[in-house]
This record gives C-alpha cells, sequence and structure tokens, in this order.
C-alpha cells in the first residue's frame, strides 16, 4: 500500500492511499482537477472516494469535480455530517480540530493500518492513543521558537491559531508511538517559519529509530508498513 502527494502546503493539499487492490482513496481536493488527476496517474476509475477536511480552498478547491467520479465527504456540511463511512474496502471516522472554520481530522482503516489524517488544526482536543495509529500524515507547520521572536499581526495570529507547531506535533507523535511505523509530515510552512532539516533532526530524537520519519513531497510515493 503507498501513500502519495500531489501538493501540500499553501498552494494546495491533496494527498492519496493507494491499496494492493488498487483502491485509491483521496485526502482533501486543493489542487486543479487535472493536477489531481495527473497525481494518481489518471487512474480515476479506482476512486473509491475522496475526504475534504475543510472548505479552504487549498483543500477543497475541486471536491466537487471529483464527485463527478466518485463520492466526496465533507463532513463540515450539514448534508454530511456524520462520524463514520466506508468508502470500498476504507473504513473512516472523523472528528472536530480546532482552526479558523470548521474542521475535521479521520482515522483510515485499511488492509490492518489505521492511518491518521490530520491537517490545519491548533491542537488535537483528543486523546487518540486507544486507536492503535499505525502511520501518521499529520501537519507540522512551523516552529515554535521562531514565532516567538515575530511581532504579532494578522498573519501570526492565522498560523499560531489555526496551524500546527513542531511542539504540538511532536507531542501528538510521542504520545501514539507505540504502534506507529510511518510518519509523513504535510502542509509545512515557507522557510522563515520552519527550517525543515532542523525540525525532521529534532522530531527523530524523540521517537524510536525504527518509525520511518519523512516530510510529503509532490510527486513522491511511500510505502506504508512496518519498515523492517
Amino acid at each position: 500500500m503507498i501513500l502519495g502527494t500531489i501538493g501540500t502546503g499553501s498552494t494546495g493539499n491533496s494527498y492519496y492511499i493507494k491499496t494492493n487492490n488498487g483502491e485509491i482513496l483521496l485526502l482533501d481536493a486543493g489542487l486543479p482537477i487535472a493536477d489531481i488527476k495527473k497525481g494518481i496517474n489518471y487512474e480515476v476509475d479506482k476512486v473509491v472516494g475522496c475526504l475534504v477536511t475543510h472548505n479552504h480552498l487549498d483543500h477543497s478547491l475541486s471536491a466537487d469535480k471529483i464527485s463527478n467520479f466518485a463520492p466526496v465527504w465533507k463532513p463540515y456540511e450539514s448534508e454530511h455530517k456524520r462520524q463514520h463511512t466506508h468508502f470500498g474496502c476504507f473504513d473512516v471516522t472523523c472528528f472536530d480540530v480546532p482552526h479558523s472554520v470548521e474542521c475535521r481530522a479521520f482515522l483510515i482503516r485499511v488492509d490492518g493500518l489505521t492511518i491518521l489524517y490530520a491537517t490545519d488544526f491548533e491542537y488535537i482536543p483528543y486523546n487518540v492513543t486507544k486507536q492503535k495509529i499505525n502511520v501518521a500524515l499529520i501537519e507540522m507547520n512551523y516552529q515554535q521558537k521562531i514565532m516567538d521572536k515575530l511581532d504579532i499581526d494578522s498573519h501570526i495570529t492565522h498560523t499560531v491559531l489555526g496551524h500546527a507547531s513542531d511542539k504540538t506535533t511532536t507531542e501528538i507523535l510521542v504520545q501514539n508511538k507505540a504502534h506507529l511505523q510511518n510518519v509523513i509530515l504535510c502542509h509545512y510552512s515557507k522557510s522563515e517559519n520552519l527550517n525543515r532539516e532542523e525540525a525532521l533532526a529534532e522530531l527523530k530524537t524523540k521517537l524510536p529509530k525504527y518509525i520511518n520519519i519523512q516530510y510529503a513531497i509532490p510527486g513522491e510515493e511511500i510505502t506504508l508498513g512496518c519498515p523492517f
């Protein structure tokens, strides 16, 4: 099973999980539909569903166009408000996370793995350790020590109140390290807010060495599962 990144960050977010039997689940739709189709090698007939975290365009831009060939779940909208659903072989649960608008994180169970997809959150208000998370596709947007040195303005307020710091993400991962196999860091900020190499090195000191930790890179795929 693989996890692929089509786009990540403020310019547009979209990822996918592809199972061994070929089923594809899209995670967010914040890029032009042509880019999303290209990102999954035009295998639109294999897409069994699309999860959308919230209505900001860098996550929802092409959701309606995807609905022309696959079901789309927007649990922040009244007609979609439920906590659990299925898409093909994917069993999906959502829960609220604090952002500037209504936003959801997802727990996805498939082929014996539990995958957490969490982005655009200030913190996770629930203890999810009992979910035995194996894979975390999770936001690490900025470094707290960099933000602490900046003057407060509307941009800083949006970043701090709506996104996850390195400290917040690290705490979540440490709490859930018992079953983790893969960590993919997404929706990272530009270099002025996040020194990616430094943040990654620091995170690796907090987690067991056998956990595969890396950034989501557009155009790259990651094989999920036990790395040893």
